[in-house]
C-alpha cells in the first residue's frame, strides 16, 4: 500500500520526536562523551536578547587608593568618601547551530514504499500493513541514528574548540580555559590587565610566557613532569592546585582527561601504595578503580586523545562556565516544505546557545611533559 505525502511526514516527525528524545540516545554512540553529558545535563536557559548573553562580573575592590583606605578618626576629624565602580560585564553573543538530513522519495522506494501526494491518486490510509510501517521506521532510524551521532560528535568537538574554525559558532574551553590565560579577551574583559579574569594552567604556552615574565608563575607554569618520586610530581601539583582553584569560592568538580594523563596519574598512586578498596581485592583483581581527587570524579574523555591531546586534563568549575540555550531553542526540530520540483522531505535540528564564564579563576588546564 501506498502512503500520502501527509502521513510520510507525520511518521518522519513522530519517529524524529521519538528518536531525539529517548534517554538512551547520546549513550549508544561508539565513545564517551562526558564533557557534553556534563554541560548538557546541567545547562541554564536565558530568554532572549539583541544579541549577547550579559553577565554582570567583578574581583577589584575599593577606588584605586583614592580615599578608600580604612583610617582612625576621632572627634571632628574630617574624614572621605569613595564610590565604588568596579563592576564590569561579560558578553557572549549567543549562536545559532543547525544540523539537517535529506530523505528522498526514490529511497523510500528502494525501501518498497510509494508516496502518494494529496489530489493525485486520492488517499489510501486504511489498509498499512506492518511491513510497511517497520520498513519505514527502519529507514529512518538508520538517517537518524547518523544525525543523532554526528550531532552529538560535533556538538562534542566545538565544547572543547576555540571557536576560530567556524566564526559563528559556539566557542569552548580552548577559548575560555586558555592554555596561555594572561593574554586575550573572554567576554569582551582583557585578561591581560583584568588579572582575576584568569584561569589556571599549566602548558607549554604558559611555560613560554612564564620564562618571560617570572611574575606570570602566579597563574601556572609548564607542563608537569610526572615522576612517582616524593610523593608523585604530578599529584603534588594537583593537591596545590586544589587549594588555588577554591580560593576565591570556587568548586571545580570534573576533571576530564586524556589516556597518557591518567596512565601518568596511575602510575603515581600504585608507585606510592595508595590503594582503594577498588584496588587489589580478595579475589587478586589487578585493576585500578576509579580514580578521583578532591571530590571530583576523574574522568577519561577519549575526545582528548582523538584531538591530540592525550596528555592534557581540564578541571572544572561547571557552576560557572556551562552551556546555556535560549528558551524552546534547545535541540528544535525542524520540518521544512518540500520543495514543488524535488521529490524530497528534509528534517533540521537547530540549537541557540553558546558556552559561557561567569568565573575563570576556579578552572584549569594541565599537561603532562
Amino acid at each position: 500500500m501506498a502512503f500520502t505525502a501527509g502521513e510520510i511526514q507525520n511518521i518522519a516527525n513522530t519517529t524524529l520526536d521519538y528518536y531525539l528524545d529517548r534517554g538512551d540516545q547520546w549513550r549508544q554512540t561508539l565513545q564517551k562523551r562526558p564533557l557534553f553529558d556534563k554541560f548538557v545535563a546541567r545547562k541554564k536557559y536565558f530568554p532572549g536578547g539583541k544579541g549577547n548573553i550579559s553577565l554582570a562580573v567583578s574581583g577589584d575592590f575599593g577606588a584605586g587608593g583614592v580615599n578608600d583606605t580604612l583610617k582612625g578618626y576621632t572627634h571632628d576629624d574630617q574624614v572621605v568618601f569613595y564610590t565604588p565602580a568596579n563592576v564590569k560585564r561579560a558578553a557572549y553573543p549567543w549562536r545559532e547551530m543547525h544540523l539537517g538530513i535529506t530523505l528522498t522519495h526514490t529511497e523510500l522506494k528502494i525501501d518498497g514504499i510509494s508516496v502518494v501526494d494529496p489530489g493525485s491518486n486520492g488517499e489510501r490510509t486504511s489498509e498499512h500493513s506492518k511491513r510497511e510501517l517497520t520498513s519505514l521506521v527502519g529507514l529512518l532510524e538508520d538517517k537518524l541514528f547518523d544525525v543523532g551521532e554526528k550531532y552529538a560528535r560535533d556538538f562534542n568537538r566545538l565544547l572543547y574548540g576555540d571557536g576560530v574554525a567556524d566564526p559563528k559558532g559556539i566557542v569552548g574551553l580552548k577559548a575560555l580555559v586558555a592554555d596561555n590565560p594572561t593574554t586575550g579577551t573572554v567576554g569582551g574583559i582583557d585578561r591581560a590587565t583584568v588579572t582575576w579574569w584568569r584561569n589556571r594552567a599549566f602548558t607549554a604556552a604558559m611555560g613560554t610566557a612564564v620564562s618571560g615574565t617570572p611574575a606570570l608563575a602566579a597563574w601556572g607554569g609548564g607542563p608537569i613532569t610526572s615522576n612517582p618520586a616524593n610523593g608523585g610530581a604530578l599529584l603534588q601539583v594537583l593537591q596545590a592546585e586544589r587549594r588555588n582553584l577554591s580560593r576565591y569560592g570556587g568548586e571545580p568538580d570534573l576533571i576530564v582527561a586524556g589516556s597518557a594523563f591518567i596512565a601518568a596519574m596511575e602510575t603515581e598512586i600504585r608507585a606510592n601504595g595508595n590503594y582503594s578498596m577498588n584496588g587489589f581485592k580478595g579475589t587478586q583483581d589487578a585493576a585500578m578503580g576509579q580514580m578521583n581527587f578532591a571530590g571530583s570524579e576523574i574522568v577519561y574523555d577519549p575526545t582528548l586523545d582523538d584531538l591530540g591531546l592525550s596528555k592534557r586534563s581540564y578541571w572544572l568549575d561547571t557552576k560557572r562556565i556551562m552551556l546555556m540555550a535560549m528558551e524552546d531553542e534547545w535541540m528544535h526540530r525542524h520540518t521544512p516544505s518540500r520543495p514543488y520540483d524535488k521529490f524530497v522531505m528534509f528534517r533540521s535540528i537547530t540549537s541557540t546557545c553558546q558556552v559561557v564564564a561567569k568565573g575563570l579563576n576556579s578552572s584549569a588546564v594541565i599537561d603532562i611533559a
